[in-house]
C-alpha cells in the first residue's frame, strides 16, 4: 500500500484576502506614523545637520512649555565670586536682587541644543561653563564667554571637576586637564581602562546602536538611513495608490499612472528589502518599555560584539565625574558602571582605572545626572532616584524612602526623576514636576519669562520626542510608553502581510494554473 502525499501547504484564497487587508488597514491607519518614523529617525542620525534649528516649545502638543523649572531647565544652582547661577537646558542665568534671574548666555551658542549647559564652576578665578557645544570661560569684568578647544574637533563637555585651583574637563569619550598657571589650556589624560577577565557592555546600547546604525560609524548611520528612506516611500506610494484607488481615477491621468508605476516599485523593493524592514521593526520596539525592561539592566560579553571596537575603551560611556578627597581619586560615573584612578596618576599618565565591584547605587539607562561628594557619602542621581552612596560602611539609601533602593516595577525610571541639584538649600529638580526644596515643596524661584514663556526646543530634541513616542502622552498619558511597541508590532506585520502577499500570490496562481 503505498503511503498517502500530503499537498505542500500553499496560501489559499481566504488567506491571501485576510493578508491583504490587514495589510491594507495597518497601511492606511499607520501611514502618517511610518511616514513620520521614518523622517524624524533619518535627521536624528545627523543631528549637525539639524542643532542650529529650533522652534517654540508652544507649538508642540501638551505640556510642553517649561513651568517651575522642569524637563531640564535646571541642572544646578552654583554660588561663585561671581554670583550666584542657574545652569540647565537653557543655559547660564545669574540670580540677582531682582525677581527673576538675568539672562547670562551673551557668547554661549545660539543654537538651543548646543546651548545646554551641564555644568558651571569657579576655578582659578575664572567661570566655566561646560555646554553641549563645547567648554566656554569667562573671567571677571567680561561681557561675554569665550570658547575654549580642547581637541581639534569640537566636543561636548558632560562635566566639570576641580581639583586645587587645576580643573578636569570631562567629554562622553575623553578626560582634559588644565593647570591653574595656564587654566586655558587643557591636555588629554584619558588614562587606560582595566582589562576584565570576561568584559561586559549594555545590551540597551548594543541594540540602540543597531538601531541607529552607530555601531558601524557614519557608514552604518547611512545605511540605516536608506532604510527608513525607503519606509517613508512605501508609506507615500501605498497611501497614494489606496487614494487614486478609492477616488475611482487609477486609470486615468498621469496621476494615476505615476501611482501604478510606484506601486510596482513598492511591492518588488518591498521583498527585497523586507528583512531590513523587519529589523528596524525589532531593534526599535526595545528602546521603550515594556521591552525596553527586558534589557536595560541586561549585559553581553565584549567577545561577542559584533563590529569592531573603538580604540578609545571610554568612547561615549562617560557622564559624570567627582573628585573623592579621602581617596585621592577620580570617579567616573559611565554607561557600564562605576570606575575609578589615582588622579596624580591620571595627570601623570600612568594610571588604570579599574571597575568598582562594590555594591553601587542604581543608574537609570539615560546616565547620571548628579555626582556629588557629601560629608556623609557620595550623592548619586539619575531618573532612577536620588541615593546617598556611604562606600565607607557599605550602604546605599534612597534619600525618598529612607530604605534601599529597590527596582522599579514597571518603565525602568524612579517615581522622583531627578535631573538636577544643588547642595544651597537643598535644591533638586525632577524631570517632570520641577524644582523642589527638600523631600517635596516647590523651591519658589521664578523662572525667567524667556524660558517659562518663550522657551525654545531645538529640532533635534523636538524630532527625539516624536521618535520616542513621549509626544502623545498629552493624547494617551501613561499610555504613550507603548505607542512605540505597538507601531513596531504594526510595522513587523505590515512587513510580514506585504511578502506574504506577493510570494503568496505568485504560489497560488502557480497552483491555479
Amino acid at each position: 500500500m503505498e503511503p498517502v502525499r500530503m499537498p505542500p501547504e500553499k496560501p489559499t484564497s481566504s488567506l491571501l484576502k485576510i493578508s491583504k487587508k490587514f495589510h491594507r488597514i495597518i497601511g492606511i491607519v499607520g501611514l502618517l506614523y511610518f511616514a513620520a518614523m521614518a523622517l524624524s529617525g533619518i535627521l536624528l542620525n545627523h543631528p549637525d545637520l539639524i542643532t542650529d534649528y529650533d522652534l517654540p516649545r508652544s507649538m508642540l502638543p501638551g505640556d510642553y512649555e517649561y513651568r517651575q523649572w522642569n524637563r531640564n531647565s535646571f541642572r544646578s544652582l552654583t554660588t561663585t565670586g561671581y554670583g550666584r547661577f542657574i545652569n540647565g537646558e537653557g543655559g547660564v542665568w545669574q540670580l540677582s536682587g531682582k525677581i527673576t534671574p538675568v539672562d547670562f548666555n551673551a557668547g554661549l551658542p545660539e543654537s538651543v541644543y548646543l546651548r545646554d549647559t551641564r555644568d558651571l564652576t569657579e576655578s582659578g578665578g575664572l567661570l566655566w561653563a561646560a555646554t553641549r557645544g563645547g567648554l566656554f570661560v569667562r573671567g571677571r569684568g567680561a561681557s561675554r564667554w569665550e570658547p575654549v578647544k580642547l581637541a581639534e574637533e569640537p566636543e561636548g563637555v558632560v562635566d566639570l571637576v576641580k581639583y586645587g585651583d587645576s580643573l578636569i574637563a570631562l567629554t562622553r569619550s575623553d578626560i582634559y586637564f588644565s593647570e591653574a598657571s595656564a587654566p586655558s589650556v587643557f591636555k588629554a589624560v584619558t588614562p587606560k581602562r582595566e582589562a576584565e577577565e570576561e568584559p561586559k557592555r549594555s545590551l540597551f546600547m548594543l541594540v540602540f546602536e543597531l538601531h541607529s546604525g552607530e555601531l558601524w560609524g557614519l557608514g552604518g548611520r547611512l545605511f540605516i538611513d536608506l532604510i527608513g528612506v525607503f519606509l517613508l516611500f512605501a508609506s507615500i506610494t501605498g497611501g497614494w495608490f489606496w487614494w487614486k484607488r478609492w477616488r475611482g481615477s487609477l486609470s486615468s491621468g498621469r496621476g494615476g499612472k505615476l501611482a501604478r508605476k510606484g506601486l510596482k516599485l513598492h511591492i518588488k523593493l518591498g521583498v527585497y528589502l523586507t528583512p531590513l524592514l523587519l529589523y528596524i521593526a525589532l531593534t526599535g520596539i526595545f528602546q521603550r518599555p515594556p521591552l525596553l525592561i527586558a534589557i536595560a539592566d541586561a549585559t553581553y560579553e565584549i567577545k561577542h560584539h559584533p563590529a569592531p571596537l573603538d580604540p578609545n575603551p571610554w568612547h561615549d560611556i562617560i557622564r559624570k565625574g567627582l573628585y573623592d578627597k579621602a581617596r585621592e581619586t577620580l570617579l567616573l560615573a559611565t554607561s557600564e558602571g562605576f570606575y575609578e584612578g589615582g588622579i596624580e596618576g591620571l595627570l601623570s599618565g600612568g594610571e588604570t582605572f579599574r571597575k568598582l565591584r562594590e555594591p553601587t547605587p542604581p543608574v537609570s539607562v539615560m546616565g547620571a545626572t548628579v555626582l556629588e561628594e557629601l560629608e556623609a557619602g557620595h550623592l548619586v542621581g539619575s531618573m532612577s532616584g536620588l541615593f546617598l552612596w556611604g562606600r565607607d560602611t557599605g550602604t546605599i539609601v534612597d534619600l525618598f524612602t529612607k530604605k534601599s533602593p529597590e527596582a522599579p516595577k514597571g518603565p525602568p525610571v524612579g517615581k522622583e526623576m531627578v535631573v538636577g541639584f544643588s547642595r544651597e538649600g537643598g535644591l533638586w529638580a525632577d524631570y517632570d514636576r520641577g524644582l523642589m526644596r527638600g523631600w517635596g515643596k516647590a523651591a519658589g524661584i521664578q523662572m525667567p519669562p524667556a524660558l517659562a514663556k518663550e522657551g525654545r526646543i531645538s529640532l533635534w530634541h523636538a524630532l527625539f520626542e516624536l521618535h520616542n513616542g513621549r509626544i502623545f502622552t498629552f493624547l494617551l498619558g501613561w499610555w504613550a510608553w507603548i505607542v512605540i511597541p505597538l507601531g513596531g508590532l504594526a510595522l513587523l506585520t505590515e512587513t510580514a502581510t506585504g511578502f506574504y502577499d506577493r510570494i503568496g500570490y505568485k504560489l497560488f496562481r502557480r497552483k491555479k494554473r
